[in-house]
């Protein structure tokens, strides 16, 4: 999976978007070709698949595993950290 810096700039502004045109010109490309472009990209394997591995790890960093959640009950049952509810 090679992607171009332009096609890597487009798949990570759209992951932060979800538009395709705007994330086509926020990589470079023209604004006249922007819409078509991004529609295209978006159907490129090796992009869509990208955007996919990427959303991916985001979703997985902000859940905490089973082992991570045991480890910090353990740590608060015996005190050594406080537990905080924000």
């Amino acid at each position: 999976m090679k992607l171009t810096p332009k096609q890597k700039k487009f798949a990570d502004e759209y992951i932060k978007t979800g538009n395709a045109t705007q994330s086509a010109i926020e990589a470079g490309y023209s604004k006249k070709t922007a819409r078509s472009v991004g529609s295209e990209n978006l159907t490129k394997p090796d992009i869509s698949e990208y955007i996919a591995k990427r959303i991916e790890e985001i979703d997985k960093d902000k859940i905490a595993e089973q082992k991570e959640i045991l480890e910090f009950m353990t740590r608060v049952m015996r005190r050594q950290e406080m537990e905080q509810v924000t």
